[in-house]
């Protein structure tokens, strides 16, 4: 998937979502809880941005217009502000992930209760704005927004702060938007001319996009359009325009907007003429609203569908990036030939299965052999890993690593499902016993667990000789390579190394580890080991920030992330760089011990690997052995 960089670029227009604030109370959420519905109510949040999503919107915003010290402080509230925008941004992911189309997270950020630096009013200090800021920038981060939008503003020096506080953390692209009233200022007396000559004074230089939100219906909003425009196209910054749905009265002690969906959709074609590159909505708008804005602005005489399976099924030619070798055999015909390079994908929340494909496609392009798929990791519900399998593997033809715990099946259920899955060409299996249930959405629901990791390598192993669990034959054998997990950093080691070789003695083919970030960490285990029997395929997560490194060092189990290395993140803004260069390190020192790699993608973000996968493709030691020896 494009960066959203690249889509502001690129793209001719890009729709935006509409209300949440006002649609949340549609729904029944009083105005004073609204802050904290990502903590309280986050299914009617969730399904909020579902909506959004299916009627159109691409660019969805977190519910975090107020979730700032200052303002949540005003309000009588008490939250870990980091928390609560870390929680929003994951919730607004999720929904992406159910939706398993092609969009982008912006991080809110709002204005803080009070204005920044004021000469004629009660105001925050510039400082003290900043470190009312910085929590906010960080749960957004933590939560894998791909952007910011600073939104409904009314002076300049909290725009500043607020842009400062982003851009001393992350590269991320950043829009600003004002919230002009029918009068055409702001709040604070600010003009759409003077509003869009100060962006090119911001800390960091020009936001990626910059335009207007709320304060007025379309006409009044198109109008600060129109003002902003000549300056807009000097500076060359897209424009952005987020109207209400016009402005609102009482109807029966109700806060009513009066502005149609197709009223609202009347007013798209001005705003694209006068340089908008992204429409949405704001208070009072609906899903109906974004749904009436996509076919005008697309022409479309009803509103587009997602695509089916079988639409992506017969346009799998021109997805297919394949190999010549066949796919017949596992990933065992590879190993000792070249250095195999894997990524992990996690299946979509939903049902559309597009966005995985399309991220699938891109690292099979740039030279991925594999393609490892999550068993509904984290015990959090996801579309069938076996299922993602045999549409990777069809529609790009490149081999897959199915995922597959005994954790929600019986005995018979476990192997009715690898049966099916070998008559569908999946050869590669990983036998694991799963995250417990506690852990994900359904605490409530039963573990099966009728045999571990290791009773599931018999079982695979019984199939290839050609028999089941009880010893019945099945009518042929299968061909599975199997594969087992194997955590280096684990406390106990000894009990690691021992139920790896139980693995091993049960018929594993190769193994593959938790992901490491110091070369110590697998020297250490294979020396205790005493060297491997089975071709290794070493787990490789590049690092993308310093709160992120922090957080999989304290609160993921297995994964140990050493002081030197997150001194080195301490400092910096955007992580990227130094994780890729980390990570190309890394395999680097230990490139003649292993035999391959997964990488796990941070945020299911392939882009940042494919460095990574060109390198190693060029620097394959196997292959250049392979061409030797011919």
């Amino acid at each position: 998937m494009k960066t959203l960089s690249q889509v502001l670029q690129d793209e001719g227009w890009i729709l935006g979502d509409g209300a949440v604030g006002t649609a949340l109370m549609d729904e029944g959420v009083e105005s004073i809880a609204l802050p904290l519905v990502p903590l309280r109510q986050p299914d009617v949040l969730m399904n909020l941005h579902l909506k959004y999503l299916e009627a159109g919107a691409r660019l969805i915003e977190t519910h975090t217009f107020s979730a700032n010290g200052h303002k949540l402080a005003a309000l009588g509230i008490d939250a870990d502000v980091v928390e609560l925008n870390r929680r929003a941004a994951q919730i607004a992911r999720h929904a992406r992930d159910i939706f398993g189309g092609e969009a982008w997270i912006l991080g809110v950020v709002g204005p803080l209760a009070q204005p920044v630096d004021s000469q004629v009013m009660p105001s925050v200090p510039y400082e003290q704005a900043l470190e009312y800021y910085r929590p906010v920038v960080a749960g957004l981060l933590a939560g894998g927004v791909d952007g910011f939008i600073v939104e409904t503003m009314s002076d300049l020096p909290t725009v500043r702060a607020a842009v400062e506080a982003i851009r001393s953390e992350t590269n991320l692209p950043i829009a600003v938007s004002f919230a002009f009233s029918p009068q055409g200022t702001t709040r604070y007396g600010l003009s759409p001319e003077e509003a869009i000559e100060a962006m090119a004074s911001l800390p960091g230089g020009l936001p990626a996009l910059v335009g207007a939100n709320c304060g007025s219906g379309p006409a009044p909003l198109l109008d600060a359009i129109i003002r902003m425009a000549p300056k807009a196209k000097e500076l060359g910054i897209p424009l952005a325009a987020y109207p209400n749905a016009g402005q609102p009265g009482l109807v029966a002690g109700h806060v009513h907007y009066p502005a149609t969906p197709r009223y609202v959709a009347t007013i798209a074609s001005a705003l694209r003429e006068a340089g908008c590159h992204v429409i949405g909505g704001c208070c009072g708008t609906t899903a109906e609203h974004i749904r009436a804005l996509q076919l005008t602005l697309s022409h479309a005489p009803e509103p587009q569908v997602l695509p089916s399976v079988r639409d992506i099924t017969d346009a799998s030619a021109s997805l297919d990036v394949s190999h010549s070798e066949t796919h017949d055999q596992g990933i065992s015909q590879f190993f000792y030939k070249r250095f195999i390079i894997s990524v992990e994908l996690d299946p979509p929340r939903g049902v559309n299965p597009h966005r995985l494909l399309d991220s699938a496609r891109v690292v099979a392009e740039h030279g991925a052999d594999c393609i490892n798929i999550g068993d509904s990791p984290m015990a959090r519900v996801r579309l069938s890993a076996l299922a993602t399998a045999r549409l990777i593997s069809e529609h790009l033809r490149v081999q897959t690593i199915l995922h597959f715990t005994t954790r929600d099946r019986n005995l018979m259920g476990l192997q009715s499902d690898l049966l099916g899955a070998h008559a569908l060409g999946i050869r590669n299996v990983l036998a694991l016993t799963g995250d417990p249930p506690g852990l994900g959405d359904y605490a409530h629901a039963t573990a099966v667990y009728d045999i571990n990791s290791i009773g599931l390598v018999k079982v695979l192993n019984a199939f290839n000789a050609g028999q089941d669990a009880l010893g019945q034959k099945i009518g042929g054998h299968t061909a599975f390579d199997i594969g087992v997990g194997v955590n280096p950093n684990a406390d106990d080691l000894n009990h690691e190394l021992q139920r790896f070789r139980e693995k091993l003695d049960a018929g594993a083919h190769f193994v593959m580890s938790q992901p490491i970030y110091q070369p110590e960490q697998l020297e250490r285990f294979l020396d205790k080991m005493g060297g491997l029997p089975v071709p290794l395929l070493l787990g490789v997560m590049p690092l993308v920030s310093y709160r992120q490194a922090v957080y999989l060092h304290n609160e993921v189990p297995g994964i140990i992330i050493g002081q030197n290395i997150l001194e080195q993140f301490e400092n910096i803004q955007d992580g990227t760089a130094l994780g890729i260069d980390l990570a190309l390190k890394l395999m680097e020192q230990l490139m003649p011990l292993i035999q391959g790699v997964y990488l796990v993608p941070s945020f299911n973000r392939v882009e940042p690997l494919l460095p990574i996968i060109e390198y190693l493709r060029r620097q394959d030691p196997w292959q250049a052995k392979v061409q030797g020896e011919h």
